[in-house]
């Protein structure tokens, strides 16, 4: 007899909640691509470099979705360093490995941004949150995790506190895969065959001949021995 799972509650309001929110996004989308082939008509796109630039980023909803590596503001040279870093710890050596620590920097580059993200948005909640139980009825906790959990239960401020943690969640996920084949691909690192030992080589020279090779007598001349003469007797 098979007996009945019990319900998960979370997990079903975390499925309805993505499932309205893909919903609204393809809405949005449906909209927004209408308004783009009217406003097509009438305009020629940008002329500049820095219109070209700009339009560049027209469909970026925000930097924790770019598909850019780089957003405005951030810098090729941290970038560059923390690709130094990543390379100097974990000392790719096929090319395969290679291609595998730059995704390993890429990963680790979108997480530290959304952890930045994540700080500035607990932080300008918090302040919030703050400002509006401060009305000088009572003191106010302002402890981080209070003002935080406030912020929570207040319909204002928990939804993008939820998308935030997601996106945070989904960058940790892509930086441990990330790692995760880097590290068994060194792992199935074919094994180098050995070094061969150098091997002496004497050279002659017109101090130091070569010795001769061949065989050796082992037989050792002995000193003849020095008999008196004959001489006949009478």
């Amino acid at each position: 007899m098979q007996t009945e799972e019990p319900f998960d509650l979370q997990a079903w309001q975390d499925e309805s909640v993505r499932q309205f929110e893909a919903r609204l996004e393809a809405e949005r989308a449906a909209a927004r691509q209408a308004v783009n082939r009217r406003n097509a008509l009438k305009s020629t796109g940008p002329r500049t470099p820095e219109g070209k630039a700009a339009s560049s980023r027209n469909r970026l909803a925000h930097g924790l979705c770019s598909s850019d590596l780089l957003l405005l503001g951030e810098l090729q040279s941290d970038f560059d360093q923390l690709r130094a870093e990543t390379h100097a710890t974990y000392l790719p050596v096929t090319p395969e490995e290679h291609v595998l620590a730059d995704q390993l920097t890429e990963s680790l580059w979108r997480l530290n941004r959304a952890r930045r993200v994540e700080t500035r948005i607990s932080t300008l909640v918090m302040k919030d949150i703050f400002e509006l139980l401060n009305d000088g009825s009572e003191p106010v906790d302002s402890h981080p995790d209070h003002l935080l959990a406030a912020g929570f239960f207040n319909n204002s401020y928990d939804g993008v506190l939820s998308r935030t943690q997601r996106y945070v969640t989904a960058a940790e996920r892509g930086y441990q895969r990330a790692l995760k084949s880097l590290q068994q691909t060194q792992k199935n690192r074919p094994a180098q065959p050995p070094i061969p030992v150098p091997v002496t080589v004497k050279v002659a020279t017109a101090n130091r001949p070569l010795p001769e090779v061949g065989f050796e007598s082992q037989f050792v001349p002995v000193a003849p021995i020095i008999t008196p003469a004959f001489h006949n007797r009478p």
